[in-house]
């Protein structure tokens, strides 16, 4: 009876010792990101004991209803998107388990019982630099998002500051008042300011969607990717960095890790539910027995209560022709190696660069021997394998697929080239990779 009036009083089912822990997961949209992230959330889940539901914001009809589902699911914590955050903080105090929000970029404390998880902009920043440094160009330059973001401002300071330890200046692209939010004017901004950099020049966009903006305007410009502009977003998003001509190098974040870090904090915040101030030392403790080493939390305590943060940073750097600079003094042959690399995966052949060096197949030949030190189809080959390995370090991509994808026929053509080149299978490949990066396998 005293169960039942307190469920009826608060609406939450009342603790009950040892218990497993139910965590409601509440996503905008379940695509790649958002698989990784709860990937990283069910590991820690498992190791914790917990019970994880999961919700759908863009398959729930309108808005999610918080209330209810809260009601329905009775949950002892949250991990909830950035886009619904206005929702969540809305909620009745009394209801409200311990929430975690996922890249929240926010100058704007939370309330107590709330935290969130943001990019390492440091680290991103860093891997920008080291990608856009390798270039060899001299210069370099920031290009912000569209609609002037907090996380955006953040990434371009901490490059500002990364090349400035370097001994290295960087010119900022400052969009006009009326064109920040205006992503037509703020993409013709774009191409004027890349007109005025001092070229050869580097560049970071904040994200993929402003680095496609860039090589467009690169291409309107007539400048020329890498040469002139070498080009580096943020987030690996394929359908803006493969679609780019030439492709977009672009910086893969640890999205996994993303899930396993919100999971400790939020193991933090529930450890720490009740109290109404939380320590650093209080904040860590409790989820220092599952956390992993590697894992970045941080609890500062402010006027309305916790205000924790845990961040997360790069897995990789994706390197695509947008940086690939060919140090070849051979004019003709530069071009040709270029233009394989855009074009490798649309099952050209020797003969289709042989007709774009402009010249015969016998000039062609030796020229690209004394230059590169092997052939011209031998040059595709590699090309093509170097594409097969990106897509084999994707575990949604069946294998059989792979070969039509890069610019072979279907059957064992690619296998044998890629075992003679590796001296593993494509599937030993791919499990060796996945392995390696922590993922489980089969």
């Amino acid at each position: 009876m005293k169960d039942a009036l307190s469920r009826r009083r608060t609406g939450r089912r009342p603790d009950k010792p040892g218990r497993t822990g139910r965590i409601l997961v509440i996503v905008d949209e379940i695509g790649h990101i958002a698989q990784c992230k709860i990937r990283g959330v069910s590991a820690y889940a498992r190791r914790a004991g917990w019970h994880l539901s999961f919700g759908d914001g863009r398959h729930s009809g309108d808005r999610p209803d918080f209330a209810k589902w809260i009601g329905l699911w009775q949950p002892d914590g949250l991990i909830v998107d950035a886009e619904y955050l206005g929702d969540v903080l809305s909620l009745d105090p009394s209801i409200r388990p311990p929430a975690v929000f996922g890249d929240v970029v926010t100058e704007t404390p939370l309330p107590d019982g709330c935290a969130r998880v943001v990019s390492d902009a440091a680290d991103i920043a860093a891997a920008a630099a080291r990608e856009l440094l390798r270039t060899g160009h001299p210069n370099f330059a920031f290009v912000p998002a569209v609609g002037d973001k907090h996380w955006s401002r953040r990434r371009g300071a901490a490059f500002a500051a990364e090349m400035k330890a370097l001994g290295r200046k960087v010119c900022e692209y400052r969009p006009s008042p009326d064109a920040v939010a205006d992503a037509v004017r703020f993409r013709e901004g774009i191409a004027s300011f890349l007109l005025a950099l001092p070229k050869p020049c580097g560049v970071f966009a904040a994200n993929d969607a402003t680095a496609s903006l860039v090589s467009s305007a690169c291409a309107e410009c007539g400048l020329s990717i890498p040469y002139d502009v070498a080009l580096v977003g943020v987030d690996n998003h394929t359908e803006y960095c493969e679609s780019g001509l030439p492709p977009i190098t672009s910086i893969s974040l640890d999205f996994e890790r993303c899930g396993i870090v919100t999971a400790e904090l939020l193991a933090a915040m529930m450890e720490a539910r009740g109290k109404r101030k939380l320590s650093r030392n209080a904040a860590l403790g409790g989820a220092a027995a599952l956390r992993p080493q590697s894992g970045h939390l941080n609890a500062v305590c402010g006027d309305g209560g916790p205000a924790a943060v845990a961040t997360y940073g790069v897995d990789r750097v994706v390197r695509r022709a947008s940086t690939a600079v060919l140090r070849v003094r051979d004019g003709r042959v530069s071009r040709a190696l270029e233009w394989i690399r855009i074009h490798a995966a649309s099952g050209i052949g020797a003969n289709d660069v042989i007709s774009n060096m402009g010249c015969s197949r016998s000039l062609a030949n030796l020229r690209f021997r004394q230059a590169v030190g092997h052939s011209i189809l031998d040059e595709i080959h590699a090309r093509r394998i170097g594409l097969a390995k990106e897509l084999l370090e994707r575990d949604d991509i069946p294998i059989d697929d792979i070969p039509e994808r890069i610019g072979y026929v279907p059957g064992p053509f690619l296998g044998m080239l890629f075992k003679r080149s590796t001296g593993m299978t494509m599937r030993q490949w791919r499990r060796n990779f996945l392995r390696k990066a922590g993922i489980v396998v089969d």
